[in-house]
């Protein structure tokens, strides 16, 4: 693995006031459980050897599940905040920046991204990125908020984050996949459930008015990008 990545250090480094205040917002991020055990069952499928990498990891819950899993996994996290609150968890974390990973090309099975392209600004240099650092042939899992999140009374609206700047249709993430050079690209809705009685109205929602897309990509088998 320390051929591969960087643990995060450092922390001591990042000042109380800014760890104290970025920590607030980190902590209080959590993934549904369904969707964890469904993303978990997607890379036991993939043929691995290599790490699974997840950017925008926040406080590192995905990364810690799938460990406990047996699956090797790292995080990534260019918030110093956030990357000290998953190293506390006991996350295996890389403090950078999702455009500028100092992870070698091809060094990854799967790469997760779970709602982090509408957080930047330019989402095709964090595609593309990705596709660097996945092996020929290797799986890009994302979600990003749809253009119905918006509307959403649960689980969240898309407004409700500020960090957010843009949401996607399904036709703009797929051409944002097309020119980030993936192949076999497979998109779908999905509106996660936080409570038993949200399932069947989840489900019938993710049919047609989606609250995430979540998108399965490819990085070419002819080779990885330089």
């Amino acid at each position: 693995m320390q051929a591969i990545i960087e643990t995060y250090e450092g922390a001591a480094s990042v000042p109380q006031s800014e760890a104290a205040t970025g920590a607030r917002y980190w902590q209080r991020l959590r993934e549904p459980d369904m969707l964890v055990a469904r993303d978990i069952a997607l890379i036991r499928r993939v043929p691995r050897g290599r790490p699974v990498l997840d950017v925008g990891c926040g406080n590192g819950g995905f990364v810690r599940a799938c460990r406990r899993q047996g699956i090797d996994a790292v995080g990534v996290e260019a918030f110093a905040a956030s990357a000290r609150v998953a190293a506390r968890a006991g996350t295996s974390v890389l403090h950078a920046a999702g455009e500028e990973l100092p992870v070698r090309g091809g060094a990854m099975d799967v790469v997760r991204l779970k709602e982090v392209l509408e957080h930047v600004q330019a989402p095709l240099a964090l595609a593309a990125e990705m596709r660097r650092v996945l092996r020929p042939g290797g799986v890009f899992l994302a979600y990003v908020p749809t253009q119905w999140s918006q509307l959403y009374p649960f689980p969240a609206n898309f407004y409700d984050d500020y960090t957010h700047v843009r949401a996607f249709s399904r036709v703009g993430m797929q051409r944002l996949l097309e020119d980030a050079g993936y192949e076999r690209i497979s998109i779908e809705g999905y509106t996660p459930a936080l409570r038993g009685w949200q399932r069947p109205l989840a489900a019938a929602l993710s049919r047609g008015f989606p609250f995430l897309w979540r998108a399965i990509a490819f990085a070419p088998t002819g080779g990885s990008a330089a």
